[in-house]
């Protein structure tokens, strides 16, 4: 049975998903986490019922008990963002530190909190992140959390996640022409799939964008994106070949493939030359020459 923390508490899938929301595990309005389009969107059903006064914040408020006791009291009225079309408004916390609601149109009304929240607020908001397009979900192990974002629409272009002992890191594909690293990171199988969980933001070079992650391996992850080569992948020992020689500003230059398969071994193609890896012998050479 898999088991989810929350609050200090520890909650068995078996229970049931009853148990999950009274315990706070999803504070959605129903449903367990599930696959949408391929990314683990939990579902989210705001309530239909109608209220005499209030906005669409409001009402999933006070449809909800479980968010109620999860975002606390309110603090301040109900605002729209300077841009137009975001509604916002400030909970107190506890027991998991302040949140705030969202509001947009095409997204519905969905929560952010805790750490997750002050990792989307030192990105610059939601004019950085995107509005939240989900609550905030269990991952599949390890009893992290994360929230999906968009700056419009409902397909995920961001993503907040952290787990226990960990900060929260912030993954996305803004500025990186339609395919970047955050569906790079996606179509691998996110935190399970061969990169593994973030260890830092989307950070931007002279040319470029790249996140480290943990690799599925625990040995270290890349992922690096350029106008030129697009997202690519590199991990472990030839990872550790290409850092040692300065990554992107060594005479290899961007990943131009992922990692791949060669007699006796694997190799990683860079706009300057190739890593390879010897599986006899363990070694690793790099090459302008390939």
């Amino acid at each position: 049975m898999q088991i989810f923390r929350h609050g200090g508490r520890r909650v068995g899938v078996g229970a049931g998903i009853a148990a999950l929301i009274a315990a706070g595990v999803f504070p959605l309005s129903v449903g367990p986490a599930s696959a949408q389009y391929g990314w683990p969107m939990c579902s989210v059903t705001t309530s239909a019922q109608t209220f005499a006064a209030g906005s669409a914040i409001d009402d999933r408020y006070n449809s909800d008990p479980a968010l109620r006791n999860l975002l606390g009291a309110p603090v301040g009225p109900e605002r729209e963002s300077e841009e137009g079309g975001v509604f916002l408004r400030n909970y107190a916390g506890p027991p998991e530190g302040p949140g705030i609601l969202y509001s947009r149109a095409d997204t519905g009304v969905h929560e952010v909190h805790g750490l997750i929240q002050s990792t989307m607020w030192n990105a610059g908001g939601h004019r950085a992140t995107g509005v939240p397009i989900t609550d905030e979900c269990p991952t599949a192990e390890f009893d992290g959390r994360y929230n999906h974002f968009s700056r419009g629409g409902t397909t995920p272009e961001a993503s907040i996640y952290w787990r226990p002992g960990e900060s929260a890191y912030w993954v996305h594909g803004y500025g990186q022409g339609g395919y970047g690293i955050h569906q790079k990171w996606a179509d691998s199988g996110w935190e399970t799939g061969r990169y593994g969980w973030p260890t830092t933001n989307t950070m931007s070079l002279e040319n470029g964008w790249y996140n480290h992650f943990t690799g599925d391996d625990w040995q270290g992850a890349s992922i690096y994106w350029s106008p030129q080569t697009g997202p690519h992948g590199v991990n472990g020992r030839i990872r550790d070949r290409w850092a040692s020689l300065g990554w992107e500003r060594s005479y290899l230059g961007y990943p131009t493939t992922d990692e791949y398969d060669i007699p006796g071994g694997k190799r990683s193609d860079f706009t300057g030359g190739c890593v390879t890896w010897d599986r006899a012998t363990g070694t690793v050479t790099d090459s302008a020459a390939c």
